[in-house]
């Protein structure tokens, strides 16, 4: 199914397993057999579990949690595919230092040299280990398997092993997939290669929109074999006509999908459309953004007569998407966080810094935060509970001969220790709270992480921004941790509120899936600074670059069509009214230019003059 914004894919979604309840129900019971339904995210997988009344013939989760399912009992295969995952990594850090140029950092080199020591001990400890598990980042020497090694091993054996995929088949004979256009291409491959060996005993289903694709690693379109069924859901619920109208022009040079419908209210006994309002407001980029923001807050307000459109310091009934964290990260006070963990960081810390996974976070996000705020509010058993869920020092296996009621005092003191550093006039750093965690064993850590602390030198900035190709990898880690580790401590809260969606702010690329009555989308090229987005390279304003143009050549995929899914994203979360503020050097020639593109009517294009 291949479906637009608004349009209940995963109400279609609910309704299939509901129908295959009806009719396979008894059959599935008998052969104890059940229904998988595999999502993106946790949060969509608990919706779609209460949707479904939390039916046990149902397997609802996130893909990582259903493909270690699938593989856990196969040890020996996961002990060989470890094995050669770290002569893989070795072999890559081997090639980099014979490759190293005279430019190359000496800091660099002990790091990489550093790793291949770690990989080869690795190599040795992974023979002692009688069974692997699944966390949340991997540590081979004592089993443990990260998100990362999921997703390829189980994929792996799916594509690789015949008996493996009869045994898919035969655990879950109904597969679905949601938000497929975000599912990685190797998955696809791993659930086709079963569905084409076992046909009939295996029925899947893909339910997307390659237009809300938003992470880089996901697949898009989903290639439909010749003797699949397409099932088209043109309709869209959620938009009124005006937001409707302009999804339609965004998507235009994007694919043929063309959305009908709209939301619709009961007016007596008839169904009439919802108009609602969508505006464009053409700013110049210059020191007074939040307060021209607030300019347009106030128009909206006056013009739509309509009161919640003006800010609000609590409950803020309209949301805010910015492009990127940053922009929210300066006003809400998490600036120098992002920047560590954005500016010339390595891929897998900025995508983790969209949902609090990338390893650096993890202790501190999961323990450490949380821990915090139980001591600070008196939550004497949250604080036990995640005392005993994360710290080793409650571990079954080392409690014994130990006087419970001292190791309980200690970990009291500890934990006020963090309360203390962590609070809002604290001057301790995000390396002071770690440090702390790790000496006291309050938490498992992460052996990088713990690389980190322990090498001084490691925590030292990097300073030649002229790096040769090769090292780029090695150094881009090293001077985050450097950034991250310096951070001050009390940063973390509004990080983690912002990421809860406890702030009227989110990224455009956050809210896939979410509606509010009211939204303001703020773009903005020159605060952004991220480059894989350019909304004036998009509308036209900007030429493209040569990498663009070799890129297209190439038949990749540039900033343009990026930023075309993003925009239609973020406009398509607005069940009433929709105000796009776009920053640039230039609005009059902007206005002008925008006007032809036949993206927003021309009454609906301002300028500042129209706020005057």
């Amino acid at each position: 199914m291949v479906a637009g914004a608004g349009s209940g894919k995963t109400t279609s979604l609910i309704k299939g397993l509901a129908s295959i309840l009806a009719i396979h129900g008894k059959r599935l019971r008998l052969r104890r057999q059940r229904v998988a339904c595999i999502t993106y995210t946790e949060i969509a997988a608990g919706e779609i579990w209460a949707d479904v009344g939390s039916n046990p013939l149902v397997h609802v989760s996130t893909i990582h949690s259903f493909l270690w399912s699938l593989a856990r009992g196969f040890q020996q295969d996961i002990a060989a595919w470890v094995a050669n995952r770290i002569d893989e990594r070795l072999r890559e850090l081997q090639h980099d230092a014979a490759n190293f140029g005279p430019r190359v950092q000496q800091k660099t080199r002990d790091k990489n040299a550093r790793e291949i020591t770690r990989y080869q001990q690795q190599r040795e400890a992974i023979t002692q280990v009688r069974s692997f598990t699944y966390g949340t980042g991997s540590d081979y020497a004592k089993g443990i398997l990260g998100h990362d090694d999921i997703i390829k091993m189980a994929s792996q054996l799916m594509i690789q092993r015949r008996l493996f995929r009869t045994l898919v088949a035969q655990q879950f004979p109904f597969v679905f997939v949601d938000e497929s256009q975000d599912t990685f291409p190797i998955i696809v491959e791993a659930f086709m290669a079963v569905q084409q060996q076992e046909r009939a005993r295996f029925c899947l289903g893909f339910f997307g929109d390659p237009m809300q694709r938003i992470y880089p690693t996901g697949i898009g379109t989903v290639p439909k074999p010749d003797d699949w069924r397409a099932i088209p859901k043109p309709e869209n619920f959620r938009s009124p006509t005006s937001i409707l109208n302009l999804a339609n022009a965004i998507r235009r040079d994007g694919d043929d999908l063309v959305q009908i419908g709209g939301r619709k209210e009961k007016n007596g006994e008839q169904e009439v459309s919802v108009v609602g309002t969508a505006r464009l407001f053409v700013l110049p980029t210059d020191a007074h953004r939040d307060e021209r923001v607030a300019q347009v807050r106030a128009w909206i307000a006056n013009a739509n007569d309509d009161e919640l459109w003006q800010p609000a310091l609590k409950n803020d009934q309209v949301k805010m998407l910015v492009i990127v964290h940053r922009m929210a990260a300066k006003r809400l006070g998490f600036g120098d966080l992002y920047a560590a963990l954005n500016d010339k960081a390595p891929e897998a810390f900025k995508n983790g810094f969209l949902d609090a996974s990338a390893w650096p976070l993890r202790p501190l996000v999961s323990l450490l935060l949380p821990l915090a705020d139980a001591v600070r509010e008196g939550r004497d058993f949250d604080t036990m509970r995640l005392l005993r869920l994360h710290s080793p020092l409650l571990a079954k296996a080392n409690l014994q001969g130990v006087n419970i009621a001292e190791r309980l005092k200690e970990l009291q003191v500890v934990s006020n220790q963090v309360d203390e550093l962590m609070g809002s006039q604290s001057q301790a750093t995000i390396r002071d709270v770690l440090t702390l965690a790790k000496e006291s064993r309050l938490v498992e850590f992460d052996p990088r992480l713990s690389a980190y602390l322990e090498d001084v030198a490691a925590n030292e900035s990097e300073t030649d921004e002229n790096l040769d190709e090769g090292e780029e990898g090695l150094s881009s880690e090293i001077r985050s941790m450097a950034a991250f580790l310096a951070c001050p401590a009390n940063q973390l809260r509004p990080y983690q509120a912002y990421v809860n969606e406890e702030s009227p702010f989110s990224t455009q690329q956050g809210v896939k899936g979410a509606e509010f009555d009211r939204v303001l989308v703020v773009l903005d090229d020159d605060e952004g600074t991220h480059v894989q987005f350019s909304y004036e390279k998009y509308l036209g304003l900007k030429e493209l670059s040569a990498r663009d143009r070799k890129v297209l050549q190439e038949g990749g995929e540039t900033s343009v069509e990026r930023t075309r899914r993003l925009f239609y994203v973020c406009c398509t979360r607005a069940r009433q009214d929709l105000v796009v503020v776009l920053f640039v050097p230039d609005p009059a020639a902007a206005v002008v230019h925008i006007r032809g593109l036949g993206i927003f009517p021309e009454a609906d294009i301002f300028s500042q003059d129209a706020l005057a």
